[in-house]
């Protein structure tokens, strides 16, 4: 995957509405499609149920994945919402980052939406565009 991350708006909607249904809780889900462009957002179970922290929960991602496998798509970005704070990766994100160079999206407390691409050293920003 390239530097940027297409999300059409529609989908960035979708996005936010599970954000929003989740608040004050940290919601977590993928972001599927081909080539840079998001087609799939795919909320996942927040198995931590935190203001704070995300865990996917492993039924609900299981079923996330085939639901990419089905469609043809492929995991684009990992998101999760930070219900209290800004849309930058935590020490916790960093430390917990299970999916490697898959970019992270992140919705803030004010609904600004930045995606990273994490490592072990830090994080650098990813281009978002709709």
């Amino acid at each position: 995957m390239g530097p940027t991350l297409h999300i059409p708006p529609p989908l960035l909607e979708a996005l936010l509405a599970h954000c929003r249904v989740e608040r004050p809780l940290e919601a977590c889900g993928f972001l599927a499609g081909r080539d840079g462009v998001v087609s799939q957002v795919l909320p996942v179970v927040n198995e931590l149920a935190s203001p704070t922290a995300f865990r996917t929960e492993a039924a609900s991602a299981f079923a996330a994945f085939r639901a990419m496998r089905d469609a043809g798509t492929e995991l684009l970005a990992v998101y999760h919402s930070h219900p209290t704070s800004d849309p930058v990766p935590s020490r916790r994100d960093l430390a917990e980052n299970t999916y490697g160079a898959v970019p992270w999206v992140i919705i803030g407390a004010d609904g600004t939406v930045r995606a990273w691409r994490l490592s072990a050293d830090g994080f650098a920003a990813v281009e978002l565009v709709d």
